[in-house]
């Protein structure tokens, strides 16, 4: 009876850490979204796999032209946003050709990036359009 007493408050401490942990995840996303979005548009990507999962925020000028990035990669909680110096100052459908010339392999490995400069180039498709 002690056994499964115990299991049962282990389990429950497990599973608060593991909320109050999301919880912080969740509220560093919304920072980030907002400290990006005040510098110009936002394209968002996500990138899902068994080992490392990753978010992707990057904003742009309206001339298309990227003036920061962020990616949150990591399996835990404890992860956090860091820049991706790499993309400052390219043009985004630049960056969306360099993607897409990517090895099959290198492509999965930066979906998330993929998607997050599609973001931006389809709005700014949309708007050239109107």
């Amino acid at each position: 009876m002690m056994d499964f007493t115990m299991l049962f408050v282990c389990l429950l401490a497990f599973m608060v850490i593991q909320a109050l942990g999301t919880y912080v995840q969740v509220q560093q996303y919304k920072k980030a979204v907002r400290r990006l979005h005040k510098k110009g548009n936002i394209g968002i990507g996500s990138k899902r796999s068994r080992i490392r999962n990753n978010i992707v925020i990057i904003a742009c000028d309206n001339q298309g032209k990227i003036v920061d990035g962020e990616l949150m990669e990591g399996l835990t909680v404890f992860t956090k946003f860091k820049q991706i110096p790499d993309i400052i100052g390219k043009d985004i459908f630049l960056l969306k050709e360099e993607y897409e010339a990517l090895s099959k392999k290198e492509k999965k490995q930066f979906k998330g990036h993929l998607q997050a400069v599609e973001a931006l180039c389809n709005r700014f498709s949309s708007i050239e359009n109107t």
